[in-house]
């Protein structure tokens, strides 16, 4: 007797319920962590009580490590804040939005925050709220509450003060390191206190994770097809609405021609998105054309190993690294390439290659995650991981300029149809306006 193999829809609905079976068993465990903890909190509570001599004492330990920290990043290596603008007049009555956000610094889930807050600020008033700041603020303007506590009565006092009409999540939780985990137990407490309170969430899945499931969500909101397809489940609402790009500013100016013979790439060094073997691509390109020069624009931790890849090589004088750099400064950076680089090894959007296509540069990069969809152009893809060959697909390029005009030209009108931030703003707009009325409504039953 045979059996037939389970249907597509069969399987998605067997991931969902591992998946749901998987946070289910998370949060027990975590409970029972906790339960277990308490003999321990219970010391660090009874520390607090210590004579003032060992007050004073912790106080000394702390200003050292601060002042440890401030020398490990000195705030002079970021760039200086991005001060927000309200784009129209504020209107008399203004819904409340919360956001929720593990950490605001500077990256992209921070910038469609941003986005939304210049974007919407007239229609709706919005509050921040974040787990990790960072020690120079990345933005100016925002109105923004640290947030460090993980307890359910936290998030509900919270909620109260607040009153949001609903919140909206910007979900960067994993569990492939101890960093996702922590986000994963701080986003935690905000989705139970919405659960108790019947407050309506957005959640937004920024990175390639699957969502938190909760009775509390009305929509989850995918930053790629990618994204939607890979972790979306069957039952709940999901939609995908892609990080909106200021195309106003990045935009190549009437007169100015595309640049020759530069390889560039503008992201946050860090081992999220890119690995160890970054900088091949570049030297591979650099090997094939002598005389080429590669733009490596942002700053983070692996900053100092890529020198050290791009000293191996030999190749010092050909690399100019610019460490972070500011918001606006990006566009004459960009105006500078030929070809912009993604040489990154996980990616759920990625807001700089909106950036490059909206300056009428060609993009590259590896068969990882939503750079497919985003490039369009299964020509200008190597396959993940192969440095070689993505250097090869760049040189490429810079050999045939009349085909990179091209392409920088299709690009400019993708980015227009796809990624502006106009349209992110329409589309977030229409979700508000729903969420909104839905509260007033539930207001309106209520009483």
């Amino acid at each position: 007797m045979s059996t037939s193999s389970p249907s597509p829809e069969e399987l998605a609905a067997e991931i969902d319920r591992l998946r749901l079976q998987n946070q289910r068993l998370r949060i027990e465990l975590a409970d029972a962590r906790a339960r277990e903890d308490v003999p321990r909190r219970g010391l660090v509570n009874a520390a607090t009580r210590l004579p003032g001599r060992a007050l004073n004492l912790a106080r000394t330990v702390r200003s050292a490590l601060t002042a440890r920290s401030a020398k490990v990043r000195p705030s002079s290596a970021l760039p200086p804040p991005y001060r927000l603008r309200q784009l129209h007049p504020t209107r008399p009555v203004r819904p409340r939005v919360l956001h929720v956000i593990a950490n605001f610094h500077l990256g992209g889930s921070s910038r469609l925050v941003v986005d939304l807050i210049e974007g919407l600020g007239h229609a709706y008033d919005q509050l921040v709220v974040a787990d990790d700041l960072p020690a120079s603020p990345a933005y100016e303007g925002v109105a923004l509450e640290h947030h460090p506590a993980r307890t359910l009565d936290a998030a509900r006092e919270r909620f109260r003060a607040h009153r949001p009409d609903f919140v909206h999540v910007h979900y960067l939780a994993h569990h492939r390191d101890k960093y996702g985990a922590h986000a994963w137990a701080w986003y935690r407490p905000w989705f139970e206190a919405a659960e108790q309170l019947g407050v309506r969430v957005i959640e937004n899945i920024n990175i390639p994770t699957e969502p938190y499931v909760s009775d509390s969500v009305a929509c989850y909101v995918h930053v790629s097809d990618y994204v939607r397809h890979r972790f979306g489940r069957q039952d709940g609402r999901h939609v995908t609405i892609y990080p909106g790009s200021d195309l106003d500013l990045f935009a190549l100016p009437p007169g100015v021609e595309v640049a020759d013979d530069c390889l560039g790439m503008v992201y946050r060094l860090a081992r999220d998105k890119l690995d160890e073997r970054a900088m091949e691509p570049f030297i591979e390109a650099i090997r094939l054309r002598p005389g080429t020069r590669a733009l490596i624009v942002g700053g983070g931790i692996s900053l100092e190993s890529y020198r050290r890849r791009v000293a191996e090589a030999g190749m010092e004088d050909a690399f100019e690294f610019t460490g972070y750099v500011e918001y606006e400064a990006l566009p004459a950076l960009y105006r500078r390439m030929s070809v912009f680089v993604a040489p990154v090894h996980r990616e759920s959007f990625g807001q700089v290659t909106p950036f490059a296509m909206g300056m009428q540069l060609p993009v590259v990069g590896y068969d990882v995650g939503a750079i497919p969809e985003i490039v369009g152009d299964h020509t200008l893809i190597a396959p993940a991981g192969d440095g070689v060959r993505l250097g090869a697909v760049a040189a490429a390029l810079l050999d045939d300029r009349a085909r990179r005009i091209a392409i920088g030209a299709a690009n400019r009108a993708r980015a227009e149809q796809l990624f502006s931030v106009r349209a992110m703003v329409a589309a977030y707009e229409e979700l508000y306006g729903e969420l909104t009325m839905a509260h007033q409504a539930a207001v309106a039953e209520g009483t």
